[in-house]
């Protein structure tokens, strides 16, 4: 039980102990403690089950309240719901977090994600987690060279309740000297600007750096912090500062007093450190050339995980490089002993200066707006050509065309009702998806690379599954024949298109009974009486004949309908 107490305390994790056997988290239960000393496993089989290697019966702990088995595993400690069933959860960020001393407001924007690929470790939602438990309102991200967490990191804060902060850790170039950098995303414009950062970045310099001059092309609508290790550049360079702070809508000095291994690296950054703050502060008026602000690189959530990257970097390189124990998701208290070890109080008051580097990281991430638009699809609009102008008139017959094309030349005569019958759905589903355009780029990409004579597989992945792409000349392989699902390419319920009952339009209508609809878009439809509509009025979802269709009536269409046949810019 000690074990279990020193591994609460360390994760301060509020408890009070019951007795030898259980203790109560605050805010979330009582843990019984899972007596394993002398079993070889931590599960047995009882008959032809396999299950945990409890020694009390789940129905008596539950009858006296405890609803939760705690047990150690290596070198952490585990927790489990009598009532869900056995997980293997790590004991951490559960019930109510031990408060700290200091209330300063802060926003971790210094965390490193798996996606800086063999150098960070925890998963963006097991960061997220934990900032909620800190009790923390954003958390942000800087990866160096990637933005690949971004979109996790939005929708696990959008899950969470908290705001996300995209950030992005790069190299600046300037006159044969290169500095490091941070930049955090403002706005939508700024979102931007950073994506075209990252290809300048990685696509389009040959060492991975940014020039001054398209920096400053790209600093609208977000902040830049510079590095720890920049002080030195920043005075000699006073002239490209200056023209940063006038594009970037803020600038800072990232202040960061983590502890490294060897003290080679703590000198380098202490110094550096001790250099911004006695040469960029105006003492008579109380001010900074450049705000520091304190973001901590954090390479793992814990310190009890340090060693991970340790093991990363070996991996990657054979060798560990800027070692510590001390990069890890710190705490208010943790941040405050950090600081105050290191400023004297003769000069600075410590108090107020730490608060202020502090509101600077809530300033940047209360400002932080932008965001990927996840509703929206942002595949472009395929171009055509004069002369497939000419040859279909628009986008949506040159597909339908292309198809029928496809057909013609590759489909066995004996069996066209089976693969007509699998085109139909599989066009549906496309259509309905707005996919119409990804397929013709996906035509004209792949169709010229062959003529051009660049190799090209002859299936695409699951893509393979698709009757469409294979119609289409995109795959060379017969779905059909070989059995392949078009589901593996593209599940309906997946792409949002699940079983409803909605009105479907046909191709035409015969009938000499028929009413003319008008709709607000300028849309008229031509309506056999006794066609069925589905609608919603006055709140109730109803089944109806078009010949009694009301005014305020609000029909349900089939999404293929609404993208295709109920646009007054139709294709």
């Amino acid at each position: 039980m000690n074990e279990l107490h020193e591994w609460l305390e360390a994760h301060r994790i509020a408890y009070r102990p019951i007795d030898r056997e259980v203790v109560e988290i605050e805010g979330l239960g009582k843990l019984f403690l899972a007596d394993l000393s002398g079993v070889e496993s931590i599960f047995r089989v009882k008959g032809a089950e396999v299950e945990f290697n409890l020694m009390e019966r789940p129905e008596v702990l539950l009858a006296e309240g405890i609803e939760y088995i705690a047990f150690p595993f290596g070198d952490n400690w585990y927790y489990y719901s009598l009532r869900e069933g056995f997980g293997l959860n790590i004991l951490k960020y559960v019930g109510r977090r031990v408060p700290c001393k200091r209330k300063t407001p802060f926003v971790n924007l210094g965390v490193h994600t798996p996606y800086e690929l063999l150098n960070a470790s925890g998963d963006v939602s097991q960061w997220v987690r934990k900032a909620v438990w800190m009790d923390h309102s954003a958390l942000g991200i800087c990866d160096r060279n990637t933005m690949g967490a971004t979109l996790a990191l939005q929708k696990a804060c959008d899950k969470a309740g908290i705001r996300p902060v995209i950030g992005y850790t790069c190299t600046l170039a300037h006159e044969g000297e290169k500095v490091e950098v941070k930049i955090y995303c403002q706005s939508q414009r700024g979102l931007r600007n950073l994506l075209r950062i990252q290809k300048a970045v990685m696509v389009d310099a040959a060492d991975a750096t940014v020039p001054l001059p398209e920096l400053l092309r790209r600093g609208e609508g977000n902040v830049l912090v510079f590095g720890k290790l920049s002080p030195f550049w920043m005075e000699k360079n006073l002239h490209a500062v200056k023209a940063i702070k006038d594009i970037f809508n803020k600038v800072f000095y990232q202040v960061d007093l983590s502890e490294y291994k060897a003290e080679r690296l703590d000198a380098e950054v202490l110094k550096a450190t001790a250099h911004f703050f006695h040469t960029f502060y105006d003492e008579k008026n109380d001010s900074f050339l450049v705000e520091p602000v304190l973001i901590a690189d954090c390479y793992y959530p814990d310190k009890d995980d340090a060693r991970t990257k340790t093991v990363l970097n070996k991996i990657a390189t054979g060798a560990a490089h800027a070692q510590s124990d001390d990069q890890y998701f710190k705490d208010i208290d943790e941040h405050y002993a950090a600081i105050r070890a290191l400023f004297d109080g003769e000069r600075w008051d410590t108090d107020t200066l730490f608060e202020r580097m502090c509101r600077h990281t809530v300033e940047i991430a209360e400002g932080a707006e932008a965001r990927y638009q996840t509703e929206r699809n942002y595949m472009p609009r395929y171009d055509m050509t004069a002369e497939e102008q000419q040859r279909y008139g628009d986008r949506y017959t040159m597909f339908r065309q292309l198809l029928e094309e496809g057909f013609r030349r590759l489909v066995p005569r004996e069996r066209a009702e089976e693969y007509r019958k699998r085109l139909e759905k599989e066009v549906y589903i496309l259509e309905s998806t707005d996919n119409i355009d990804y397929m013709l780029v996906q035509y004209d990409t792949v169709n010229w690379a062959r003529r051009s004579g660049i190799l090209v597989g002859c299936g695409r992945g699951s893509a393979g599954g698709s009757l469409v792409l294979y119609l289409l000349g995109i795959t060379l392989i017969d779905p059909i024949q070989y059995n392949l699902l078009f589901e593996r390419f593209l599940l309906p319920e997946r792409a949002g298109l699940y079983p409803d009952r909605v009105t479907r339009l046909t191709d035409r209508v015969l009938s000499d009974r028929a009413v003319r609809i008008r709709f607000d878009n300028g849309i008229t439809l031509r309506l056999d009486r006794d066609a069925e509509l589905v609608i919603v009025r006055d709140g109730n979802r109803l089944t109806i004949y078009a010949d009694q269709l009301r005014e305020s009536d609000d029909v349900l269409f089939d999404n293929r309908d609404l993208l295709f046949n109920l646009q007054s810019d139709l294709l």
